[in-house]
């Protein structure tokens, strides 16, 4: 049972290609509830083997990602705002994310279950897009590496192993010095504000 279900799922992202890569991670992107591991695990099997780009991969997942998330950020700026108004509730949100927008928008993503819905806070309170889009796409970036990851470790051969090794030490890298670079620019920031 377990073993015809996991060549269903590698079947079902080896059929889908790139641009199918792109649009199931656009669906799970925005506030429908599909799970990305049933995707992106047997993809990164798959890339483990030679039959798909890691790299490809990993970019189609994460533009898809943000793209689903622009589509919430669009509803919930436009849409949600426009029947909401301005109540209490709103208000309260707004004031969150001008003190917490950036760290939520970037961790969010990384939690599973919470990710494709920071977006909707995020349009109610008018976040910049040049905040968004970057912060959005990096947390993406690095949800999908490692959930292809996962399956690349299960990939066969010695060089699958030792490049999932590099790349888990990159993605660690890079999420470090992307949380550094938020906490030192927030601390400059305010030491600015308080001269």
């Amino acid at each position: 049972m377990l073993h015809s279900l996991t060549l269903f799922l590698i079947h079902f992202a080896d059929g889908l290609g790139y641009l199918g890569v792109y649009l199931y991670m656009l669906l799970v992107g925005t506030f429908i509830p599909v799970p990305s591991e049933i995707l992106l695990i047997p993809a990164g099997y798959l890339a483990s083997l030679g039959e798909k780009s890691f790299t490809l991969l990993l970019v189609s997942g994460a533009l898809g990602s943000l793209s689903g998330a622009l589509v919430n950020y669009t509803l919930s700026r436009y849409l949600v705002h426009r029947f909401v108004g301005r109540k209490p509730i709103v208000r309260k949100v707004g004031l969150f994310f001008r003190r917490h927008g950036k760290i939520s928008v970037f961790l969010a993503p990384l939690t599973p279950g919470l990710g494709q819905y920071i977006s909707i806070p995020a349009g109610l309170s008018h976040m910049r897009l040049r905040d968004f889009i970057p912060l959005t796409f990096a947390a993406n970036l690095i949800w999908v590496g490692f959930m292809l990851l996962i399956g690349y470790i299960f990939g066969e051969g010695q060089a699958a192993h030792k490049s999932a090794a590099w790349f888990s030490l990159i993605l660690l890298g890079f999420v470090i010095l992307s949380v550094s670079v938020y906490v030192w620019r927030e601390l400059r920031k305010a030491r600015t504000n308080a001269i």
